[in-house]
């Protein structure tokens, strides 16, 4: 049996710090972690272009990291440049979706392989984009122009959860999407709709398995809602101490210290 590990890391709020950096004792550790022979991936709600460039500037590639896209609906092998697996949406539900969030007054975008796609160059779009630097491009007929097969939808709401909750009750009971369609928050502010197969839980499952490594031998951290079935997949689930209460729940583990003060470093070092 292999007795290599495998550390799946949420970015934002877990491996970043607030100004979107990796940490010089963390990045240490991270370097302490591969030398060992142990694997990384990064696994994000983040499009997989914004996740590549992060790995270039963060210099994670020298770990050979997986990236896991949209919440798990994309696992990409770096080094080889191919998928591992993709989830996608259809054409039609995404068209559905759109008009169901439109109906309660609300902005939604999706993504192609090199860009967000939006309706509109609103307020939404501009505080997605603020610190995360990441292309878009405006299809005025939104979502009729989205011509191929999406990862994920996003719905923004910048008043605060109360209407994307909604919205996700409203996904999560509907008939036509039944057992195919998920929807929940990653923070107060944006809802994440992605396949039911998909979810970082079930790419912790599915890489372990590509890998040959076992399940009992990975470790995950995250800090948000879309974390949970990650940390509970994983061997080992590790929360941020600055994380959402449910992803505390969830965890085996509770860092700490925050991401802003090298919460992983010691979680990393002691599981070497």
């Amino acid at each position: 049996m292999s007795k290599q590990k495998l550390f799946f890391f949420d970015l934002d709020g877990t491996l970043l710090n607030t100004q979107k950096n990796i940490t010089e004792q963390t990045y240490a550790a991270l370097t302490a972690w591969h030398n060992a022979g142990h694997r990384v991936a990064v696994s994000s709600g983040r499009p997989l272009f914004s996740i590549l460039d992060t790995i270039q500037q963060q210099h994670l590639d020298v770990f050979s990291p997986y990236a896991i896209a949209f919440n798990g609906a994309q696992i990409y092998e770096p080094s080889t440049g191919r998928n591992i697996w993709k989830k996608t949406l259809q054409l039609e539900d995404v068209r559905a979706i759109t008009a169901l969030i439109r109906a309660e007054g609300l902005y939604c975008h999706t993504y192609d392989d090199n860009h967000i796609l939006t309706p509109v160059e609103g307020d939404e779009i501009l505080y997605y984009t603020r610190v995360v630097k990441v292309p878009w491009r405006v299809l005025p007929d939104f979502p009729e122009g989205v011509t191929e097969r999406p990862c994920k939808m996003l719905c923004i709401d910048l008043r605060g959860p109360e209407h994307p909750d909604a919205i996700a009750a409203r996904i999560l009971s509907d008939p036509r999407f039944a057992g195919r369609i998920t929807a929940m928050r990653s923070n107060n502010n944006y809802l994440e709709i992605f396949p039911a197969d998909a979810g970082k839980g079930a790419a912790v499952a599915a890489l372990a398995e590509y890998l040959q490594i076992p399940v009992e031998n990975t470790f995950a951290a995250g800090d948000a809602q879309n974390d949970v079935s990650m940390i509970e997949a994983a061997g080992c689930g590790v929360a941020m101490c600055n994380g959402h209460p449910d992803a505390l729940a969830a965890a085996d583990v509770v860092t700490q210290a925050d991401n802003d003060h090298d919460g992983l470093a010691p979680i990393l070092l002691g599981n070497i």
